[in-house]
């Protein structure tokens, strides 16, 4: 039998883009079944065309698709409300319900041509657990493209099996299964990848699945379809929504999968470093971190990124690029001090003035400065200068300067003044809230190697502290559980160094705050407003603000304005809780039904 040349065809390509240390092999030219399931070398090859087409969201994930690279103005922080890009003036687009899409059963066909084929050859492995673990990742990449598709799109077609064109196109055309039907079959696929996966990276190598990642997706996967019972409303016969009875029988599946990998005792928090700021800043360099459940792999000159050209601050940046998106006030607000308390920038920094910017931005808790690059915070072994302009002798203000060495003032006494920080502020490559991110930049490198596709941090994709709030989130949602909800979540609030929390504390909203100051960047942010049914809310017709400092020279002090940042609206209609289904795919089978108000 012949394998179908769309396989050949992403099999070269994903060794073209994915042949890193742990998942490489020989070049090769295979296009018969034998000859790929028959040898550990093939499967292999096999297995990295599956994983380099997983719909992971990360370091090269916009709106144009997965394994792409981006500046900024396409990535999911940008609409969420956590960042925003210095050049947004295309954010209107995510109104029409596509920028997001995942419509591709290629991939699906190709994990279903495994599943189907392999068993025929699995019996001439002797080596049965590392037959078993092969299916046990098909399984497991299986449920991941589909959930990434049903957070999306609601129900779609179940495929079982690849499609096989036998002379009638009208049997190909198949309708969309209910969103609970493949919740529950994401649900199936994951039992069977814990069951057939080994417990460690040791067998089928590092950046490949392990029974506890399996079990990290479940806990997610299933926390978003309880999240759409409750609060989602059932249309199209159940295409879209799930039945709100069925709530809390999804919420108890996340939390036991939560339970069960801290059962295995094979995951901690990283606490290698005894300052918790820095702590915090370094858990998503550290390869070795026992935080990490599942990461993907970047390698320079095979399939490296660039987050840390597109988004270091100014200052330090390599070839031009920098800067592009910056942290809201909005969102730096949600952050609190050391002792719980709000932190109320803004309001605080109210006609006040500081000696120096950062003295505002004390006593936090450690993931704020883990997290946010704020006005002379250290990096880089100096002071990140972000300053909007000067105010002058008449008590005006020089401002706009787009040069920090060159848009000099010198004062009535002759003393010369910069308007602005060298990270600048309110230019495409500066600043245009007052704040940058800090999470995932990696501060060791060196200053002429931050150039394009040049980054190697890995990507986490499941990290432990995700599945304890996913834990959390869903025993509060249940009102069950609670000493487990307290104790995974104060477990995290400890290695922030934050006031500790009581069982009155443990509300539903307390539980989503401590989720989006923890998880901020990490591509969480928008999906949990889409599924709490709160982006409508939250998103539509805002415009995000910031908040910079200006040196006044009269004072020698510098003091805060809250600015609005750009002139953009962000827009975020009900419709958009499910993406529109392509029109192509739609006039390809008309069995297809439209989603919600896209007609």
């Amino acid at each position: 039998m012949r394998i179908n040349k769309i396989l050949v065809s992403a099999l070269v390509m994903a060794l073209s883009f994915y042949s890193c240390d742990y998942l490489d092999v020989p070049p090769i030219n295979i296009i018969q079944d034998d000859a790929i399931f028959n040898s550990e070398s093939g499967i292999t090859s096999y297995m990295t065309t599956l994983y380099y087409d997983l719909p992971i969201e990360d370091f090269r994930y916009t709106q144009q698709g997965f394994n792409v690279s981006g500046k900024g103005q396409g990535r999911l922080p940008n609409v969420s409300g956590e960042a925003m890009c210095s050049s947004s003036d295309d954010i209107s687009t995510i109104g029409d319900g596509t920028w997001w899409g995942c419509w591709d059963y290629g991939k699906i066909r190709r994990v279903n041509y495994f599943l189907k084929n392999f068993p025929a050859y699995k019996s001439n492995f002797q080596n049965t657990v590392l037959a078993d673990a092969w299916m046990g990742e098909a399984h497991f990449i299986r449920a991941y493209c589909y959930f990434a598709m049903v957070k999306r799109y609601g129900g779609v077609p179940i495929l079982r099996e690849p499609q096989e064109y036998v002379g009638d196109i009208e049997s190909l055309k198949v309708p969309r299964d209910t969103e609970k039907a493949c919740y529950d079959f994401i649900a199936e696929d994951l039992d069977e990848a814990f069951r057939l996966l080994p417990d460690n990276e040791e067998i089928l190598g590092k950046g490949r699945a392990t029974k506890y990642a399996a079990l990290a997706l479940k806990s997610r996967a299933m926390l978003y379809a309880g999240s759409i019972a409750r609060y989602g409303t059932v249309d199209l016969n159940g295409l879209v929504g799930i039945d709100k009875a069925l709530a809390n029988d999804y919420f108890e599946l996340a939390y036991k999968a939560v339970k069960e990998l801290e059962k295995s005792k094979r995951f901690s928090l990283y606490r290698k470093n005894s300052d918790k700021e820095k702590n915090f800043a370094e858990l998503f360099l550290a390869e070795d971190s026992p935080e990490n459940i599942f990461c993907k792999y970047f390698q320079r000159n095979v399939n490296a990124h660039g987050w840390d050209v597109y988004f270091v601050p100014y200052q330090y940046r390599g070839n031009g690029f920098s800067s592009n998106m910056n942290p809201t006030l909005e969102f730096v607000e949600m952050f609190e001090h050391k002792d719980g308390t709000p932190a109320n920038f803004a309001e605080r920094a109210k006609d006040t003035y500081f000696d120096d910017p950062s003295e505002l931005f004390q006593n936090m808790d450690a993931r704020f400065g883990g997290s946010i690059i704020y006005p002379n915070a250290i990096f880089k072994g100096e002071p990140c200068s972000i300053q909007k302009g000067l105010i002058i002798e008449d008590g005006s203000k020089k401002e706009n300067a787009t040069n920090y060495e060159e848009a000099v003032y010198t004062a009535n006494d002759g003393q010369v003044y910069h308007i602005v920080g060298k990270s600048g502020s309110g230019n495409y490559s500066g600043n245009m809230t007052g704040f940058f991110m800090r999470k995932y930049l990696n501060e060791n490198m060196p200053q002429s190697e931050v150039i394009e596709n040049y980054s190697e941090q890995h990507w986490i994709e499941f990290r432990y502290a995700e599945a304890l709030l996913n834990g959390a989130e869903a025993a509060v949602e249940m009102g069950q559980h609670l000493d487990d909800a307290l104790l995974w979540i104060n477990d995290i609030r400890s290695r922030a160094d934050i006031k500790q929390l009581s069982l009155s504390d443990l509300t539903v909203d307390k539980v989503r705050h401590e989720r989006r100051i923890e998880l901020a960047f990490e591509n969480h942010t928008y999906w949990d407003l889409r599924r709490w049914r709160i982006a409508d809310k939250e998103i539509e017709t805002k415009q995000y603000t910031g908040l910079c400092p200006y040196f006044d020279i009269n004072k020698q002090k510098y003091i805060f304005e809250e600015v609005v940042a750009n002139k953009y609206y962000y827009t975020f209609d009900v419709k958009m809780y499910y993406e529109r289904i392509p029109d192509g795919e739609i006039a390809k089978n008309e069995k297809l039904k439209q989603n919600p108000y896209y007609n």
